[in-house]
């Protein structure tokens, strides 16, 4: 594909594409998450493959909890060339850690929910615990 064909998407596709609201993605571009985003000659924003997959990290990286700081950082070196992988990976290895300490965190207080339900499951009926079963994520009236 030519640069003069390559694909470019409107905020409000990058929007259906990602999942993002429309104002998550301004915000981001705010927070300097994704510098330099084109826009036309009427000033709307016009986003590349690339910049969808930069956003898709970013969103990724944001839930796991990384710190916009560290975000904002990574968006830097990505821009400072390979020159930059040393310190990139430094952030991405900071962050695993992050990661994993949480999830220990999590499956140590998923034990314990797991440990309770055995403990009330075994003082209820059977169809009392159906009951209480079925209506897990449902909204009371």
């Amino acid at each position: 594909m030519t640069t003069a064909q390559r694909r470019e998407l409107t905020i409000g596709e990058v929007s259906a594409e990602t999942g993002l609201s429309i104002d998550s993605l301004r915000w981001f571009e705010r927070e300097g998450l994704f510098p330099a985003i084109r826009r036309n000659a009427g000033g709307q924003r016009r986003f590349s493959e690339s910049d969808v997959e930069r956003i898709v990290l970013m969103l990724r990286l944001r839930r796991t909890g990384m710190p916009v700081k560290d975000m904002r950082r990574f968006i830097e070196l990505l821009q400072g060339g390979e020159e930059t992988h040393a310190e990139r990976l430094r952030l991405l290895l900071a962050q695993r850690a992050r990661i994993q300490a949480e999830q220990q965190q999590l499956a140590e207080d998923l034990a314990v929910v797991d440990y309770k339900v055995a403990y009330y499951t075994g003082k209820i009926s059977a169809s009392e615990c159906e009951a209480v079963s079925s209506n897990i994520g449902r909204k009371a009236p």
